[in-house]
């Protein structure tokens, strides 16, 4: 069984090491989160509870649009509709891995509720909310970080458009800016605790999260200052504190949207090349197809080849979806199975399996005579990918070691190069790769096998292909500090 993959952790340690991809306001000044030049319309002040709770579904667009004025109050994602905005949203300047470190702050937020975050467009079957991420033309008066339309109490209409401008390079402050916007389309106003995301102003602590307390609602005066105001839905904030005009922010997403339901679909994985009971003579290609039906999703891939010249491969991570190649050269003739397993973020598993007959003496390698430890990854960003890495087979069966050497992308585009930052050497892919989540871990630990031989492969093949890659749809769900 694969180890359990634990991708929140490990991105937001690179994320906190990298400047550009900081925690909330680390980089940025105090300005008011919401445009204090609009004052959004509240919508169903006297609607009473919800008979029960409805999943959520929230649109992340980075790609811009032109927004449309369909009619008074109406604010429809399916049509890009919007009250405030005629003009065009410019795509978000942030590049693959700055996107998906985004998602990834707003899923943390949103673990304990059931509201399932994409970079997809849904269906104009479902009902969806819909964040425009990215500056405007004609640009607005400066000064702030998002606007929402509305305050829609219980979220008694549905889903709405609401905005961020591209106003940070921090993923943390993108997603916090969002996180805000599209709460206030569910009901939640402004409150007084810089731990809660609804606090007026992009100061307070580096992650705020969904507080479970009542703080008093607030607005900000004509000098920005915090001051006390009245609550506009009052039915909906009395369901958990003693008046209308305090807020439990958690408690009220809590009961609009139900508590988070587990991802329980494993990903789709399977062996492309070569064919069930092939024949093969010379290198050849293991090419293997794996996608999930969220999006952006980073999955763990392991291989392991059993024959005469085994080899096993550690799991590495790649986005979904992904179509990847890895060269083998130096097989020992004779019958092999390999098994491909692919975890996604949440744990669940596919696995598949090939069997297939290498004929002939074995291809050459051209590892040469590299007697000691290598490095599988670059430290100077350089373009590492022609350098091939190889595994040995078992002591007692004399094959020489196998190589794979990564190959180039289907597409073309950028090689991968390292990051700039001091702390983490994640990799960023250039946007033309479309690897959402790549540089979050690239490479294999090296190892040794019994009696000293080196065993060691860089799972790092070509680029994904996207020429015939397929998107679906997302999920969410935990619960942060209280």
């Amino acid at each position: 069984m694969l180890p359990r993959l634990t991708v929140l952790p490990f991105l937001l340690t690179c994320l906190a090491a990298n400047p550009a991809l900081g925690a909330p306001d680390e980089l940025t000044t105090a300005i008011p989160t919401s445009a204090p030049w609009y004052r959004p319309q509240v919508l169903n002040a006297d609607a009473p509870p919800p008979l029960a709770a409805q999943p959520g579904l929230l649109y992340v667009n980075y790609d811009g649009g032109k927004m449309n004025g369909c009619g008074w109050g109406n604010n429809d994602p399916k049509n890009n509709c919007s009250v405030i905005f005629h003009g065009t949203v410019l795509p978000f300047s942030g590049d693959a891995a700055m996107r998906a470190a985004v998602v990834q702050y707003i899923r943390k937020d949103f673990s304990d509720f059931n509201i399932r975050v994409t970079d997809i467009r849904p269906g104009d079957n479902v009902d969806y909310d819909m964040e425009m991420v990215g500056d405007w033309d004609p640009a607005p008066d400066g000064g702030f970080a998002g606007v929402a339309p509305s305050i829609d109490c219980f979220n008694a209409d549905g889903g709405e458009v609401s905005f961020t401008l591209d106003y940070s390079p921090s993923a943390g402050s993108i997603a916090k800016a969002i996180l805000q916007e599209v709460a206030h389309t569910w009901g939640l106003e402004h409150v007084d605790s810089t731990g809660d995301l609804l606090y007026p102003t992009t100061a307070g602590v580096a992650d705020p999260t969904y507080q479970d307390e009542c703080f008093q609602i607030v607005q900000l005066n004509q000098v920005n200052q915090v001051v006390p105001d009245t609550g506009q839905c009052k039915q909906q904030h009395l369901q958990f504190c003693n008046s209308g005009n305090l807020q439990n922010s958690y408690r009220e997403l809590l009961q609009t949207f139900g508590p988070s339901v587990p991802d329980l679909t494993p990903p789709t994985v399977q062996i492309v090349e070569p064919a069930a009971d092939a024949e093969l003579e010379g290198p050849f290609n293991l090419r293997i197809q794996a996608a999930d039906e969220q999006s952006p999703q980073l999955l763990a891939l392991g291989i392991v080849g059993e024959g005469p010249s085994a080899f096993n491969l550690d799991p590495a991570h790649y986005p979904s979806p992904s179509d990847l190649k890895f060269p083998l050269k130096g097989l020992a003739a004779g019958a092999y199975k390999v098994t491909v397993t692919a975890e996604d973020e949440d744990g669940n598993q596919s696995q598949t399996q090939v069997a297939f007959t290498v004929v002939g003496p074995p291809a050459p390698t051209t590892a040469g005579d590299d007697t000691g430890p290598a490095d599988t990854s670059s430290s100077d960003g350089g373009d590492d990918t022609s350098v091939p890495t190889t595994t040995s087979a078992s002591d007692d069966t004399g094959a020489p070691p196998v190589t794979t050497t990564p190959v180039d992308s289907e597409v073309g585009g950028d090689p991968m190069v390292e990051s700039g930052d001091d702390g983490c050497s994640c990799r960023h892919a250039s946007p033309s790769a479309l690897a959402l989540l790549l540089p979050l871990a690239l490479g294999l630990r090296r190892r040794r096998t019994r009696g000293g031989r080196r065993s060691a492969v860089d799972l790092r093949p070509a680029a994904p292909s996207v020429a015939s890659m397929t998107r679906t749809l997302p999920g969410a769900p935990r619960r942060e500090g209280r």
